[in-house]
């Protein structure tokens, strides 16, 4: 190919065709990036920097009158012997596993229903977009609504069949499992989408050379589809778990975090302290404590993943 530069007209020629030069007027990379930058500084580093620098004071926002007092990592040590940081911490890993397990297997069992040919499949992938796109607050009114222990619909339809009908929201033993019941029903549409989506992606030769060497339903299902699934299942699992561990609306609507503190995940807990008591130094620290525990799970699930892929 041969190339001839024209100095006069500034022109490049490349195998008879003339290619006009990049405008001189052009900006560099680094300046069409700066107004991005800036926006990112403004929106995420500067108020990271800002809270960390507030988890290492003391400051009491109700009084007006009040400074920030520098105490190093005091509020760290606090929350490390903090019995009820703990408990949080507990009913947030409680509720993160019991949720995204129970959406995990309702999702899969949907999204391999959706994939057959059923009737009014288009209307029921419609149907199942509903809950998700609904607000958690909304979502919180509705089942606060259904849980009513009098006039609600769970306790009328128990009391049809002859079931006890318990106070759902103000019991420690239905507390728990309430607030439960309404995330899965709002969030297993998340699953079934991404699942039922990487499900119509899989290539058909593995089935159909399992089929042909007589393997079941189940061993095709056990050896194939999950395998192929695996790096879609870990993705919707951390997507999931980490929308699990900031849940606060649910728990604001249904149980303000009661009864006592069955149902106070670590993000209520760090409202409260910030809003409630306007201790805002250590809520600051108890959010960046959130956010260490949040990257060390979700690092330890990706290792875990990738070590499992390697040995297989």
């Amino acid at each position: 190919m041969q190339v001839t530069r024209e100095s006069a007209l500034g022109q490049q020629t490349v195998g008879g065709l003339t290619v006009a030069p990049r405008s001189r007027s052009t900006p560099p990379p680094l300046v069409l990036l700066l107004p991005t930058v800036i926006v990112l500084f403004v929106l995420t580093i500067y108020p990271t920097v800002y809270s960390f620098t507030l988890s290492l004071n003391e400051w009491n926002m109700s009084n007006r009158l009040a400074t920030w007092t520098f105490v190093g990592l005091g509020n760290y040590t606090n929350i490390l012997a903090d019995s009820r940081f703990w408990n949080a911490a507990q009913v947030t890993g409680t509720f993160i596993f019991g949720t995204v397990a129970v959406q995990l297997l309702l999702g899969m069992g949907i999204a391999l229903l959706l994939q057959r040919q059923v009737i009014a499949r288009g209307l029921l992938r419609t149907a199942l977009l509903l809950p998700m796109m609904t607000t958690p607050v909304v979502v919180g009114l509705i089942w606060r609504f259904m849980y009513n222990p009098t006039q609600g619909i769970l306790n009328y339809l128990l009391g049809q069949v002859g079931l006890p009908t318990p106070n759902w929201l103000g019991s420690l033993q239905t507390g728990f499992i309430a607030v439960m019941i309404a995330d899965i029903w709002e969030w297993t549409p998340f699953m079934v989408l991404i699942l039922l989506a990487a499900l119509q992606t899989l290539p058909q030769e593995p089935f159909e050379a399992a089929a042909i060497d007589g393997a079941s339903a189940w061993q095709a299902f056990l050896h194939i589809t999950l395998p192929l699934l695996r790096p879609t299942i870990v993705v919707a699992v951390l997507i999931r778990a980490i929308d699990s561990f900031k849940t606060f609306d649910l728990v604001y609507v249904l149980t303000n975090g009661g009864p006592g503190t069955s149902t106070e995940t670590l993000s209520f807990y760090t409202y409260k302290w910030g809003f409630k008591f306007f201790q805002m130094g250590y809520a600051s620290a108890l959010s960046f404590v959130m956010l260490i525990m949040v990257i060390i799970f979700a690092n330890v699930l990706i290792l875990v993943t990738a070590r499992n892929r390697g040995a297989s």
